[in-house]
């Protein structure tokens, strides 16, 4: 039975069930060969043996297993190791994260109460008086959620919860945690790097024989992380950050109007042709090597994987069940020091926004500014806006598989739609480049496009060249997404629903990526 789960497979599963039901009670099977071969599961991952989509239907075998177990068992019986509350924080729609720490942590015995996403302390707060979990775990992806959980941590203490606390997302770190967040909770806080770390806490907070030195070590450690570097004065001045050198052009393509163009249903087909197999199969799925090489050595873990995801993209198809929209316009722009100035394309005088931009203090010294001409030079430039979305109704779809046990598809279909709103800002900036009067070359490859060999470049908020996600709600008001393609902002200025990207797009051909240290 625990190979079963360990290998992912169902075959006469219930047969064999059956069969041990005859000598064991329903609570020695969970808590024995079953719990067993979820134990191997966690190690072989850990090991790098195992990917998230074999843990997955791991975690289908489980869940399968169980629930046959169920109508067997007293109702007294118990298979829980504890009670886990999880939820995304205030204004983060981020949730694929946090619904694989949902299964994982509930086919490895846990009693999960999921709150889902943007949850306000107020929410959490409640629930936990409620519940009474053992443990609460708190998700979010970029920056502003590892803020907001700090704001979370001090509400919980002020109610005067204890529980530990475990926390995990991209932009958060072991350090930031020591030294951020748990000074603000009066309980126990863990730092998760991923689904199968955190569930090790977890385990490890559900055994008593290890509690307490779990809770010391962590703590021990946090001290070491918390203690700030003393960085060395040398008392010079900062240097006068300079302006990089970038040649104004000559000529300035123009764009075909100045209309507000909305696509409200683009052909979902098209646009898997340009998902990112990288992104899709090694980020989201955790294949390691590679699609297309793994593919053509027949390596049958790929294999198997790439004809899941081909049978989803299937049905996707089949059933209509993403809905591609998309709102982009071309705007009359000028630079102004480091800021870029929108104009009204009716009114070229009449400034609609003012988009104010960070300047590397090292390197080239590049702002975003510096791909566009001047307002002093009495020329126009231009700027392209969009926002894409393959969002609507994915999440709901997500929960519903997720609650059928169906985990891989639950989290297959989340990937997917996340990676497939990537792949419509490609497509879409290619057809903006088109429209623009510079055209791909034929030679260029897709390849070639995800790694930004074309002319201009495509920045988002909340990255690396303009980190300040606030200024989403500028974008927002200049092409109305909310009400031409049903993407909204949130409290926390991410986009809802979670499968969306919106993008500035540039046509300058000196325009490049590069990344500024807000921090110096």
């Amino acid at each position: 039975m625990a190979r079963k789960v360990v290998e992912g497979t169902k075959e006469r599963l219930i047969e064999d069930l059956g069969e041990i039901l005859k000598a064991k009670k329903p609570l020695e099977i969970i808590n024995g060969p079953l719990m067993a071969g979820m134990a191997e599961v966690g190690r072989l991952f850990a090991n790098n043996d195992l990917i998230v989509a074999e843990v997955l239907q791991s975690a289908e075998v489980m869940k399968a297993a169980v629930t046959f177990l169920e109508p067997h068992m007293d109702k007294a019986s118990t298979a829980t190791k504890g009670k886990i509350v999880l939820a995304t924080v205030k204004g983060d729609v981020h949730d694929i994260g946090k619904n694989l720490v949902h299964i994982i942590f509930k086919n490895n015995g846990f009693d999960i109460t999921d709150l889902g996403i943007k949850v306000i302390p107020e929410t959490l707060i409640k629930t936990i008086e409620k519940v009474q979990p053992d443990a609460v775990g708190l998700s979010g992806l970029l920056v502003k959620s590892a803020q907001q959980m700090v704001a979370t941590a001090t509400d919980l203490t002020t109610a005067g919860i204890r529980i530990p606390m475990l926390v995990g997302g991209a932009a958060l770190t072991a350090k930031f945690t020591a030294s951020k967040i748990a000074p603000q909770y009066e309980g126990p806080v863990f730092y998760a790097k991923d689904a199968m770390h955190g569930l090790d806490i977890a385990n490890q907070l559900a055994d008593p024989a290890k509690r307490h030195a779990a809770v010391r070590k962590n703590a021990e450690k946090q001290v070491i992380l918390a203690t700030p570097v003393p960085t060395p004065q040398t008392g010079a001045p900062e240097p006068e950050r300079k302006k990089a050198a970038i040649a104004p052009l000559a000529e300035v393509p123009v764009p075909p109007d100045l209309k507000r163009h909305v696509v409200p249903d683009y052909r979902v087909e098209e646009i898997f042709n340009y998902l990112n197999p990288i992104m899709l199969y090694g980020k989201h799925l955790g294949l390691r090597g590679g699609l297309d090489r793994l593919l053509k050595e027949q390596n049958a873990k790929a294999l198997e994987l790439h004809r899941r995801v081909q049978q989803l993209q299937e049905e996707i198809l089949a059933d209509s069940v993403m809905k591609s929209r998309a709102v982009y316009q071309f705007f009359p722009a000028q630079s102004d020091g480091d800021s870029i100035l929108f104009y009204d394309s009716n009114e070229g005088s009449r400034v609609l926004e003012r988009f104010d931009f960070p300047r590397q203090k090292s390197g080239e010294g590049l702002c975003l500014a510096d791909f566009l001409l001047p307002k002093s030079s009495g020329k126009m430039d231009y700027v392209a806006l969009f926002v894409v979305t393959c969002g609507k109704n994915i999440r709901e779809l997500s929960e519903k598989f997720r609650d059928e046990g169906e985990y891989l598809k639950s989290h297959a279909l989340q990937a997917v739609a996340i990676e497939s709103a990537e792949a419509f800002a490609e497509l879409l900036h290619e057809k903006v480049r088109a429209m623009w009067g510079f055209k791909d070359p034929p030679a260029l490859t897709l390849k070639d496009k995800f790694q930004a060999r074309y002319r201009g470049l495509r920045v988002s908020f909340g990255y690396p060249a303009c980190p300040n996600l606030e200024d989403q709600a500028k974008l927002f008001s200049l092409l109305e997404p909310e009400k031409n393609i049903g993407v909204e902002l949130t409290e926390g200025f991410m986009m809802s629903p979670e499968a969306s990207v919106s993008a500035l797009v540039f046509h300058h051909p000196d325009a490049r990526y590069f990344s500024v240290n807000l921090n110096g």
